[in-house]
């Protein structure tokens, strides 16, 4: 069964509309022929379709994981030549020196790639709390999702009772290649993710995880 991702669109841009309320909308969608994404809604709402009925899009839900019948545990991976999380795509602040998204590390040297000049002494918070999905012990993604590698950090949270992860851009979004894989790792593990597209912040996973999502959205919360 193929399963599509569900698509949502943080609310807080519903308040770039004067007339928009920032509620879901609550008129019926009338059937039409195809509609683009920044056309005006069919309900009449005066809003853009991707911020009215093409915000959200429903979708059959994952199914349950699969049993796990264990595998043997990878070699420790090392970063390499990969400093993606010290190169701005992550916010953060260290020694008073902020990073973000065009904004790399104060204390990167010689830029991607390059080496940290205090990482002897680099700090708890957030240099040695991050942890790399791909480079953690006992990960399960390829080789080919190294950030450097494939323009995505993945970042693993919590959801419930287990793990989910954050395709983070570092400066790309992840491509078809790597949503099919992730796709067929969460339907087999259970365990959900989010990702981007252009901007536009999508999430895939079970109808649990897809119904907070919503109420996330509903609430003007974000993703992640």
């Amino acid at each position: 069964m193929v399963v599509r991702a569900q698509r949502l669109v943080n609310a807080a841009a519903l308040g770039a509309n004067p007339r928009d309320t920032g509620r879901p909308c609550t008129k019926p969608a009338p059937r039409v022929a195809k509609i683009g994404r920044n056309d005006p809604c069919p309900c009449g709402s005066q809003r853009k379709y991707k911020l009215c009925h093409g915000a959200v899009a429903i979708v059959a839900p994952a199914p349950p994981a699969a049993a796990d019948g264990g595998s043997a545990a990878a070699p420790a991976r090392q970063c390499g030549p990969c400093t993606a999380c010290c190169e701005g795509w992550a916010e953060g602040e260290i020694r008073g020196h902020r990073m973000h998204p065009g904004q790399p590390c104060h204390f990167l040297e010689g830029g991607s790639g390059g080496a940290c000049s205090i990482y002897a002494e680099r700090p708890q918070s957030p240099c040695r709390n991050f942890v790399c999905g791909w480079l953690a012990p006992g990960s399960p993604f390829p080789e080919a999702f190294r950030p450097d590698r494939s323009g995505v950090i993945i970042v693993t949270m919590r959801w419930r009772d287990g793990p989910c992860h954050v395709l983070l851009p570092a400066g790309k979004d992840p491509g078809p290649e790597m949503l099919d894989w992730m796709k067929a790792y969460a339907r087999q593990s259970g365990a959900p993710f989010y990702y981007s597209v252009k901007g536009e912040r999508l999430g895939y996973g079970p109808a649990a995880f897809q119904q907070e999502m919503l109420d996330k959205v509903q609430r003007g919360v974000p993703l992640w």
